[in-house]
């Protein structure tokens, strides 16, 4: 039995769990600690520095894998995708005028990509328990930006810390159109959470949601309320999809009620504000005056595509910003004229596994299941949102990242063996999972 779920033929009674010690308690502590500071994520303009967040990471990795936290063997294809990415980044970058940036730029991608082995080898570990233990402290990180977002954008903050940049709430981070699609899993956690809460407990949730979902609004990133909508809907009909009863599924449908209610409401409060009215209005609008024309979004885009068909082995990350003094705006864009065909082909089968195999782990996995849901959907908003911005290097999308493919490869164990028992090595302090 793994802790969090069974499998069907358990000698153990429906319902026993593993019992967790100390040293896993702890582990578990570590990793609240290390999301929970992912609130945090300024640093100074166009350098790629570390937070404390990375700092506590790194640190978090290291002691796990030394305890014992096991690499899943399904794990291997996904990891050899991002392998291509990188191969692809370092073949075009060899000939790269500005190799500084290269050399950053890899040295940021090989952290992300080790972060997400992590993240998804922790998952697979302890599927229900360990993504509970990420998802409240990604809620909290959430809510806590969310609040500096909120009060810098009212000038309320007392810390005296510029939390807005041209009028748009960026909370503790340096850009507003990263600060929103942040706040997205929260929201929808805090979501799935209202919808099971029994009694009165729901009500101590509502207005932390509120601030999310005003923190959200306040960001005025287009991306990230698009990504917020196509989410929410992903979620919604996954959640529904997945219901195991017609009360269920009616308690879903009204608690998606009463979510769209209080959206209308926080929205139509905030916009009785003149200010935030009239921003709104110039923010409302699929396409701004700086997306056309020349030198605009998307003819940068167009730009971008073309050298890259030219440089088949790419020209090496962010040199495509150095030579036209702009970004592409597009993170397939971007990752294609860096890399080149390989990277390219890296990164969209990376793609391809996560959305196939992570909607059919959907269907697999017992416990943990509404969770995976959450990142599954957040994941498939953010990469519709990528065709619009880069978020090749959003600390928090390769945790989604990790979190949907330890659900993946936990689903995979569960369907494969429904006899037989899977345990936790209970000889480490900081258990991992014995392949």
């Amino acid at each position: 039995m793994m802790d969090g779920w069974a499998f069907e033929g358990d000698s153990k009674p429906q319902g026993q769990r593993t019992p967790v010690s100390w040293g896993e308690r702890l582990g578990d502590l570590f990793v609240f600690i290390v999301i929970l500071s992912s609130f945090y994520q300024k640093s100074t303009p166009g350098e790629s520095q570390p937070v404390l967040f990375d700092l506590l990471l790194i640190a978090c990795m290291g002691s796990y894998f030394a305890f014992g936290l096991k690499f899943p063997r399904g794990l291997v294809w996904p990891v050899c995708m991002w392998g291509l990415v990188l191969a692809g980044y370092g073949i075009g970058g060899m000939t790269a005028q500005w190799g500084e940036k290269v050399r950053a730029y890899m040295e940021v991608a090989t952290y992300l990509t080790c972060a997400f082995i992590f993240f998804a080898s922790y998952i697979f570990a302890s599927p229900e328990r360990h993504m509970r233990v990420i998802f409240n402290a990604y809620a909290t990180a959430g809510v806590v930006a969310a609040t500096f977002g909120v009060a810098g954008y009212f000038g309320i903050d007392p810390t005296g810390i510029s939390h807005t940049v041209f009028g748009r709430a960026t909370g503790t981070f340096n850009d507003p159109n990263v600060y929103g699609p942040f706040l997205i899993a929260p929201t929808l956690y805090l979501g799935l959470r209202l919808s099971k809460a029994q009694g009165m407990s729901g009500l101590l949730l509502a207005p932390f949601m509120g601030i999310l979902v005003l923190g959200l609004l306040l960001s005025f990133s287009r991306g990230a309320w698009g990504s917020f909508l196509l989410s929410g809907a992903i979620f919604v009909g996954l959640t529904l999809a997945t219901s195991r009863s017609a009360a269920q599924s009616a308690r879903l449908i009204a608690f998606t009620g009463f979510m769209g209610l209080m959206i209308v409401g926080v929205v139509g409060a905030a916009l009785s504000t003149p200010k935030i009215q009239q921003l709104f209005e110039e923010r409302a609008t699929l396409v701004q005056n700086y997306d056309e024309g020349q030198g605009g979004r998307f003819e940068g885009q167009r730009m971008a595509f073309i050298m890259g068909v030219k440089n088949p082995l790419g020209i090496g990350p962010e040199q495509w910003a150095m030579i036209h003094k702009l970004d592409t705006h597009n993170v397939y864009l971007n990752i294609f004229v860096a890399g080149g065909f390989l990277s390219a082909f890296g990164f969209l089968g990376f793609l391809a596994m996560t959305f196939v195999r992570g909607k059919r782990a959907i269907f697999r996995l017992g416990e943990g299941q509404d969770m995976l849901i959450v990142a599954y959907a957040c994941v498939i908003g953010t990469m519709a949102e990528a065709f619009i911005i880069d978020v090749d290097n959003w600390r928090h999308l390769f945790l989604l990242f990790g979190i949907t493919w330890g659900g993946i490869l936990a689903a995979q164990i569960r369907s494969s063996t429904p006899s037989r028992s899977v345990s936790f090595n209970q000889n480490n302090p900081v258990s991992g999972f014995t392949a």
